[in-house]
């Protein structure tokens, strides 16, 4: 090898290692290949270029040259480089092996600990995140990230009971961290506190008033207790950052009554919040004179048939086409719904106007009851959901026949309960027209989950519904009480605390002999 390659690779070499401290990949990338070139058997290089390629996205490049760098590597220099390179393969791979041996090689390194807690916490292990992160705590106390992983892996996912101290403690190493802040506004959302949660997210606002992620969840705290105007206009801040109408030029409504033309609602919404905010359809039509609405497709049937003056579309083609004289538009339900919301959580009711499905129910010797035990909603759905064992004593209800509403799979769990019916062809994600007209068959339907809520209040079929404590139910329920004004045939069961579903079942228990007894 000519003595001038070798120089002149030494110079690429320490061009690719400052621009990799100065944080340019790409530089160092490129300068790493030039050495490489000139001296292949470069194992400093191939770290570089390894380090830079994980760096500018190219995983598998990063791996491949680390582990020939590792075995390339004279034996003096391997072990001050091999945790490096360790971390380095952990990460681009995400393979929590190589981040423990990283770890191994300087045992007393927080960083080490840290990279293999974010890995088992991408991979969904909390708890040996937990003690990942509580070992990088030790070696390396007060570091702000750590801390505050720790506190929302408890707060959050776990539920320990330290979770607040832990918090707090983030919050301690960090005052102003944005992120402790909300998670302690969770936590105590969590605990049964939304006053106190307003207050922390409030804080965190503060801190980052841009975060559309902290600015709905104050929303979400401030309806839970009642404040539904602010409340509201928090969670349109989350929802609508940028409004922009289906239809180019059109202005948005700020619920004036339209003298010519019609209003446009789209929804960017899920089927329940759809069905829910539907009791405020009539006072649209009211307000602004002609009303079409694009929703869902599961619900476009209930809506034609529960609203007959409400012209229901399938598409945005059918609405350019079948009607020029559109006015203005409003998101169903976020800055619709705003416009007929007060300061008091009675403005849910329709004061008398409620719509339901016409039904025909048949007197009955047993009652047919409707059961609906858990619930599949991202983070909060473990909180509110049942297991059906607990529904054990409740199923033995002399009187009644029970009907499976559930949402999802739950073969398994009705093997062990074979006297709960399954109604033929009955499809809980098909359109929910069908779905209610299965309900209206029904005498009483009792239920964790608020889609079947909203439906059963659609029929005036009596509704239960079993609320769990904290972070899980919506807003729409309140914090307190057994009635809501939205749904005046809904009775709500609220646990005492989190997590004690046996109070809330021995007064279901309680009521349904009661319940049954009115009916003779």
């Amino acid at each position: 090898m000519a003595e001038a390659d070798t120089r002149q690779a030494a110079h690429f070499r320490q061009r690719a290692g400052e621009a990799a401290v100065a944080g340019d990949a790409e530089a160092s990338l490129d300068a790493a290949r030039r050495a490489l070139l000139l001296v292949p058997a470069d194992p400093a290089s191939g770290y570089y270029l390894s380090l830079s390629a994980r760096t500018t996205g190219a995983s598998s490049d990063a791996i491949r040259f680390a582990h020939w760098v590792m075995a390339a590597l004279p034996g003096r220099f391997a072990v001050p480089l091999h945790r490096e390179l360790f971390t380095l393969i952990g990460l681009a791979g995400d393979s929590i092996p190589a981040l423990r041996r990283a770890a191994l090689v300087v045992p007393g390194s927080g960083d080490g600990y840290y990279n293999i807690g974010n890995a088992e916490d991408r991979g969904g292990r909390p708890e040996g995140a937990l003690r990942s992160f509580g070992r990088a705590d030790v070696t390396r106390p007060l570091h702000g990230g750590t801390l505050g992983n720790i506190a929302r892996i408890k707060a959050l996912i776990i539920g320990s009971p330290d979770a607040g101290t832990a918090v707090r403690k983030a919050l301690c190493a960090a005052p102003a961290d944005f992120l402790s802040l909300r998670h302690l506004g969770l936590w105590r959302r969590r605990k049964d506190d939304p006053d106190d949660a307003v207050r922390w997210f409030r804080r965190a606002v503060a801190v980052n008033p841009e975060s559309r992620e902290a600015q709905g969840e104050l929303g979400r705290a401030l309806m839970i207790v009642g404040r539904l105007q602010e409340g509201w206009r928090r969670l349109e801040y989350f929802r609508l950052p940028h409004w922009q109408p289906p239809i180019d030029g059109l202005p948005r409504w700020a619920g004036q009554h339209l003298a010519e033309g019609s209003l446009l609602l789209w929804s960017m919404d899920q089927i329940g919040d759809e069905l829910q905010f539907s009791i405020f359809l009539q006072r649209a039509v009211e307000a602004a004179g002609r009303v079409s609405l694009l929703v869902d497709p599961r619900n476009r049937a209930l809506f034609r048939d529960l609203y007959p003056e409400v012209r229901v579309i399938d598409s945005l083609d059918e609405a350019l086409s079948g009607d020029a004289g559109w006015s203005a538009a409003a998101c169903f339900p976020f800055d619709f719904v705003g416009c007929f919301f007060s300061r008091e959580p009675q403005d849910l009711s329709e004061d008398g106007r409620e719509r339901v499905l016409s039904k025909h129910r048949p007197r009955r010797d047993q009652a047919r009851i409707g059961i609906s035990w858990w619930s599949g909603a991202p983070i909060i759905g473990g909180l509110k959901s049942t297991d059906l064992g607990d529904w054990a004593e409740i199923l033995k209800t002399p009187g009644c026949r029970f009907v499976s509403l559930q949402y999802g799979d739950g073969a398994e769990d009705l093997k062990a309960f074979p006297a709960i019916e399954s109604m033929p062809d009955f499809d809980p994600y098909g359109p929910t027209l069908y779905f209610a007209e299965r309900v209206a068959e029904l005498d009483l339907v009792i239920t964790v989950g608020n889609t079947t809520a909203h439906i059963a209040a659609r029929t005036a079929t009596p509704v239960w519904v079993l609320l769990a404590a904290g972070l899980g139910p919506s807003w729409i329920w309140l914090r307190r009480g057994t009635r809501t004004p939205a749904y005046p045939n809904a009775r709500l069961f609220r646990q005492p605390e989190p997590g004690d579903w046996n109070s809330v079942f021995r007064q279901v228990q309680s009521d349904l002999s009661g319940w049954l007894n009115s009916r003779k």
